[in-house]
């Protein structure tokens, strides 16, 4: 007895065949086709050579004037495309290479691998933020990679490249490398940020923004760019913490007594808050400084003693009748005698 079940697993798979049948029947229809129209094409190739050859012969009056056999036609055009082909090989070979296969004759830190990727010619490094030694090597690798990414992402270019952005003690080290040390880019920057980790900056922790204080004489100004330097260095910090620092961090003033009253709900308010107070602030010691200049001028004119006109000086000692014979009633005694 013969199921439903079995009847249509047989007619699912006559429809299979069926369809593979067809598919393989189109393949093939599709495969003569185009070998016809390739040798359709050979031989118009072939009798458009012959052609440009007997109209060559005819106006230079050298060579044979029996006209070439389509099969000679055929095989000249077969051999005149081999050799097209065989150069266009040559070429894409030569672009795909980009570094010359050559050692140096001095050692170098890379490995034969690094060596055997070939530089083209039209290859223009980008212009690198030279690192010398003394700050974030993390900050210089980011640095040199973000640039190097826009230009190629060949690992072997870009341990070629890097000495590129060296200089001074950094380059020294470089150079000093062993011979064959370097295999990729991960390891040569995992060796520099190791031998440069003493230049990387320490991490700021929430205790150093609670230790940050406002000067005696420090403007608002330059107080708040550290504030906000501190915040953005502090991993994890929230912006509502970040905000209730800034109390602990102002000294007694106007400023002070405005964010007590009315606490900035962003940093941003915060930011341009400080600027309107820091603007009247510095307003005020310029008014200061002027009052003080204006009396320091005024109390300078003061010290000065006036002079008689012509820069003639008064007699010392007592005054003398201008005439001798003259003498007062009540001229004192010492003038008579």
């Amino acid at each position: 007895m013969v199921t439903t079940r079995n009847t249509s697993t047989n007619e699912a798979g006559g429809v299979v065949r069926a369809l593979e049948m067809r598919m393989e029947e189109m393949q093939r229809r599709h495969e003569e086709m185009q070998r016809k129209h390739e040798e359709e094409m050979a031989t118009v190739r072939a009798e458009c050579l012959a052609q440009l050859r007997d109209e060559k012969e005819r106006q230079t009056g050298e060579g044979s004037k029996e006209a070439h056999s389509s099969a000679q036609g055929q095989d000249d055009w077969r051999k005149e495309e081999q050799k097209n082909t065989e150069e266009e090989k040559e070429k894409g070979e030569e672009n795909l290479v980009l570094i010359k296969p050559e050692m140096p004759s001095v050692p170098v830190p890379f490995v034969q691998a690094v060596m055997d990727v070939r530089i083209s010619d039209q290859f223009i490094p980008p212009q690198f933020k030279m690192y010398d030694g003394t700050s974030d090597p993390e900050a210089h690798v980011k640095s040199f990679t973000n640039a190097m990414a826009f230009r190629t992402g060949c690992d072997a270019i870009w341990c070629r490249a890097f000495s590129l952005s060296l200089e001074g003690e950094a380059l020294e080290w470089f150079n000093s490398l062993p011979n064959g040390s370097v295999e990729n880019f991960k390891g040569l920057s995992g060796m520099f940020n190791e031998q440069f980790a003493t230049c990387r900056p320490k991490d700021v922790t929430l205790v150093d923004l609670m230790n940050l204080k406002q000067g005696k004489e420090e403007p608002l100004r330059t107080l708040m760019d550290r504030f906000t330097k501190t915040v953005q260095r502090v991993r994890g910090l929230s912006l509502e913490m970040a905000l209730q620092y800034v109390m602990s961090t102002l000294r007694p003033g106007p400023f002070k007594e405005s964010v007590c009253r009315t606490l900035p709900k962003t940093l941003e308010e915060l930011r341009q808050r400080a600027t309107d107070e820091a603007r009247v602030e510095e307003m005020k010691q310029n008014y200061r400084r002027e009052m003080q200049d204006a009396k320091d001028k005024n109390e300078g004119k003061q010290q000065v003693q006036p002079q008689r006109p012509g820069g003639v000086k008064g007699r010392d000692g007592p005054r003398v009748p201008r005439f001798p014979q003259y003498t007062p009633l009540n001229a004192p005694r010492a003038w008579i005698l």
